[in-house]
């Protein structure tokens, strides 16, 4: 089938007027590249899109034609956004609006899981696991009572950018207030959890399936946590992922199912990942899910996937195509014959 990769570049991105907070996430186009080749390794006819203010003209190009409920392809969306608010939410909304078949998270689920504070409430609720937290809106901090140390970043951000590992008062105020001014938006606080870094990868919708654990094995210098030049590849440390897991299987078969909870509360589809760290009693502590997982040749969902009959990329890749177009198959009609109401 058609397969549009929609991807962003900061550097290149055409809008109206540059306003409010740039993305500093960057998907590397060697990434982007290496999808669209896997994809057409599996027969489909794909090509990468820049998902900027073009891309509406871009996408009717690339389908064509389309009577109403024609199955016009699919997009694979791997667009974080260009700038503002909740970006992960921009390119999903777009595609609501126009009609098209997407992989991965409708814009709610995109904004429940990028904001990291409502996603925590929401798991506090439910009951899951996961540090206590506090949010600050202004540099005009106080001890939140959570004990040093702590974590701290930005809201609604991803690739652990703006991660501060805080030990007092003066360290809490100084991450907050950096995080303010480069970000732009609130900052969270969380008790610092000092235990091993594990990540489960969910597949699926009706019956999501959680992949093999990964842990995540950090090296001897830097934080001793997942930092955004770890992922990056500029840290001056190796960097290791074992799946699966050194975990009891007791252990690790929470975490699986910890990871399906997480994913189904905030009503994720298709595919993400959950991020875990253990506690100092060996509990599973839930730190955040990322909607838009890395495929990189250093990510934990291929590492996953390889332990469970996904050993290349292209197989992974149609796998996540198949998950997408079964849940469009299991949709109803779109035939509004029902009552309207009237906006007064």
């Amino acid at each position: 089938m058609k397969i549009a990769v929609l991807y962003n570049d900061p550097d290149s991105a055409e809008v109206l007027q540059h306003r409010g907070a740039i993305a500093r996430e960057i998907y590397p186009r060697r990434n982007i590249d290496r999808v669209v080749a896997a994809l057409a390794q599996q027969g489909h006819r794909a090509t990468a899109l820049e998902a900027d203010e073009h891309v509406i003209e871009r996408l009717k190009q690339f389908f064509g034609p389309l009577r109403d409920g024609q199955w016009p392809g699919l997009v694979f969306n791997l667009a974080f956004g260009i700038q503002g608010q909740l970006r992960y939410c921009h390119m999903p909304g777009l595609l609501e609006m126009l009609g098209l078949p997407y992989l991965g998270s409708g814009p709610l689920g995109h904004a429940l899981a990028t904001d990291k504070a409502a996603a925590k409430g929401i798991w506090v609720h439910a009951g899951l696991p996961t540090p206590e937290f506090a949010v600050f809106h202004s540099a005009e901090t106080r001890d939140p009572g959570l004990g040093f140390p702590m974590i701290v970043k930005p809201v609604a951000q991803a690739s652990s950018l703006g991660l501060r590992l805080v030990n007092d008062a003066k360290e809490l105020r100084a991450a907050v207030t950096e995080n303010l001014e480069v970000f732009q938006e609130p900052v969270i606080a969380e008790r610092f959890i000092g235990g091993r870094e594990i990540n489960v990868s969910v597949l699926g919708n009706t019956a999501p399936q959680a992949l093999p654990v990964v842990e995540v094995l950090l090296g001897r210098n830097g934080l001793p946590v997942y930092t955004s030049e770890d992922k990056d590849g500029t840290a001056q440390r190796e960097l290791k992922l074992e799946c699966p897991a050194a975990l009891p299987a007791d252990l690790a078969a929470d975490a699986q199912r910890l990871a399906v909870r997480a994913f189904t509360t905030l009503g994720c589809r298709d595919w993400a990942r959950v991020e875990f760290r253990l506690d100092e009693a060996g509990q599973l502590q839930i730190i955040e899910i990322n909607t838009m997982p890395g495929l990189g040749t250093i990510s934990s969902l291929p590492a996953a996937a390889a332990q469970t009959g996904m050993p290349d990329l292209p197989t992974l890749l149609q796998r996540l195509v198949d998950i997408a177009v079964e849940r469009y198959q299991r949709q109803p009609p779109t035939n509004f014959k029902g009552p309207r109401a009237v906006k007064r």
